[in-house]
């Protein structure tokens, strides 16, 4: 996966796969037509859990529930698709906002009344569709609405004399400009997982 591109969660209901799993190709296509890149096959898993008798009760909800928690932590952008109205998929938009992840929770029946419609928050973004095409339309403008240029990005902040001091004497040793110091450091924290 490339560095830039979006990581894009996509949760829906389980339930009644069979007959969801077209709008759910239509929202993994959306991604992928956008450069993005699905976070987790979930739906295979329960493919393969079915094809091998494995139950709701007997499947291992702590790992299932770690694992979608793990990886809403990980995506950039969450999709729900909530036409089922379980509550999980109103507790994982839920998750996905506290967490800052702009989410797109997509139905084909009505908001109104449901969990879901209680949850207010500006990450979460509700929009009703009827049909693929209409879904794959408001996908794409999320995801548009949410994708940082790869170019790079210009912001301001403020720093204490100790810092600046630092970098002025970096500077300086290096030859390098302060942004070029932040932005090395800053890179080294994420590779190496401390940030």
């Amino acid at each position: 996966m490339a560095s830039n591109q979006l990581r894009i969660h996509i949760s829906g209901s389980g339930m009644h796969l069979n007959e969801d799993m077209p709008y759910i190709q239509t929202i993994v296509r959306a991604v992928y037509e956008n450069k993005g890149s699905v976070t987790r096959y979930w739906f295979e898993a329960i493919r393969t859990r079915h094809e091998l008798g494995i139950s709701d009760e007997e499947a291992d909800w702590g790992v299932i529930h770690q694992e979608n928690d793990d990886v809403i932590t990980q995506s950039d952008l969450v999709i729900v698709e909530t036409t089922r109205d379980y509550f999980y998929q109103g507790y994982q938009a839920y998750v996905a906002a506290q967490r800052k992840k702009p989410t797109l929770v997509v139905t084909r029946s009505p908001i109104k009344g449901r969990f879901i419609s209680g949850i207010t928050s500006k990450y979460i973004t509700l929009k009703t569709y009827q049909t693929e095409d209409e879904l794959a339309a408001i996908v794409t403008k999320f995801i548009k609405a949410n994708t940082i240029p790869t170019k790079d990005l210009r912001f301001n902040f403020i720093i204490d004399r100790q810092i600046y001091r630092y970098l002025r004497e970096k500077s300086y040793e290096t030859g390098r400009n302060k942004s070029e110091i932040i932005r090395e450091i800053l890179k080294r924290k994420i590779s190496s997982g401390s940030i």
